[in-house]
């Protein structure tokens, strides 16, 4: 059975345990970001036993679960999520409904998802192709506010325009519904700041890869507005819950804080409870690194090349020259362990690589699935994120 991150990931589950035993004792993991499915256009299925299968690998507890995109629409979809997590999840799973807001149904299948138990409602401006502001997305944020609350979750990732403004509109109107933007929100992270400290509502998850953009939004963003997700099965809990744990403690994020994002923060929003205050962003502590300057300006470089090497892999395209770079620049004359892992994870890269099939250009791996990407995703965020090593 194929399981979400593996078998890519398995050169890091050593990495995986060292990252997570920092957390306290008893830390419980929620994703808020999982789907099934096995129509989307772009290849990736996966099984509720499946998914599961991926919780179980890192150890996670329980996830959020949507369907994937349906061209066809989303009214057995969603009914096949709900079907599936009820026989599977033994309390593990929660459901949100997705629809397309420029469907006919969508509000009837919105309301029929919530009257069936699901916490909320899951948009994606990008397979679905709808801009904001929307009145229906308006209509579907009124419907949640009017039942006392839940999930609403936007695609916020590659693809779209800035969804920033309307966010924050319709997390003003509605202070009882939890707005979440999806993977780091990067389509309006960087703008979003001042929105988030005075909105408790506006959150983020986590599911991304690119280090820096999410270390602006776990220096910028109050932590408990972060929540963790993996967006499986496109990613693995492995990698991201490794992401999470090294990023938010370069950002300053005490294990506390850290422990609330990694699951105990959405189980409260999703029991109704008020979610925790664990305080304002942090600000400047994510620049804190006492290395050399030398040492600091290779982990740069380190970064930028592997940047390029993990989206060249991503997509199938060649890496050998960024991976080589980033290689290079991990050899400075001042030792240093943070940079001794990141060249460890890049070798294994290599030879994952190496002893792969070739990528054929006309019919390239699966987004995310080529092998040696995983390691070329925990070398670039390891790269970013030296004070975890500390």
């Amino acid at each position: 059975m194929p399981v979400p991150g593996a078998p890519q990931d398995e050169c890091l589950l050593d990495l995986h345990a060292r990252t997570v035993a920092w957390l306290p004792e008893g830390t419980t993991w929620s994703d808020a970001h999982t789907h099934i499915g096995h129509n989307d256009p772009d290849g990736i299925t996966a099984t509720g036993e499946e998914l599961l299968a991926g919780l179980d690998r890192a150890g996670h507890h329980g996830a959020l679960v949507f369907p994937l995109h349906e061209p066809d629409g989303y009214a057995r979809a969603n009914r096949d999520v709900r079907r599936a997590c009820a026989e599977l999840g033994e309390g593990r799973l929660r459901t949100l409904v997705r629809v397309h807001p420029d469907s006919p149904d969508a509000l009837d299948l919105a309301r029929e998802g919530l009257d069936e138990g699901a916490s909320g409602i899951k948009l994606h401006p990008r397979s679905d192709t709808f801009g904001l502001p929307h009145p229906v997305v308006d209509e579907l944020a009124a419907l949640l506010a009017e039942r006392g609350g839940g999930v609403l979750l936007f695609h916020a990732g590659r693809g779209i325009p800035a969804l920033g403004p309307s966010a924050v509109a319709i997390a003003e109107r509605h202070p009882r519904v939890r707005l979440i933007l999806a993977h780091t929100g990067i389509s309006d992270v960087g703008m979003l700041a001042e929105a988030a400290a005075r909105l408790p509502n506006l959150a983020f998850d986590t599911s991304w890869w690119q280090v820096d953009d999410m270390l602006h939004m776990y220096a910028t963003i109050p932590p408990g507005q972060i929540h963790y997700a993996s967006d499986m099965p496109y990613g693995g809990g492995v990698l991201s819950s490794i992401s999470m744990v090294r990023c938010a403690r370069q950002a300053g994020h005490t294990r506390e804080a850290v422990a609330a994002m990694a699951g105990a923060q959405i189980e409260r929003v999703l029991r109704g409870e008020p979610p925790l205050d664990l305080g304002p962003a942090t600000g400047d502590a994510v620049f804190a690194d006492e290395r050399p300057v030398g040492v600091r300006l290779a982990s740069r470089r380190a970064v930028a090349h592997l940047a390029i090497a993990t989206l060249n892999r991503f997509l199938g395209g060649p890496v050998d020259e960024p991976l080589s770079l980033a290689r290079i620049a991990c050899g400075t004359a001042e030792p240093d362990a943070t940079l001794a892992l990141v060249d460890e994870l890049c070798a294994l890269a290599q030879e994952q690589i190496a002893a792969g099939p070739p990528v054929d250009p006309d019919d390239p791996p699966l987004p995310g699935h080529a092998p040696g990407v995983a390691a070329l995703f925990a070398a670039g965020i390891v790269a970013g994120t030296p004070r975890a090593d500390t």
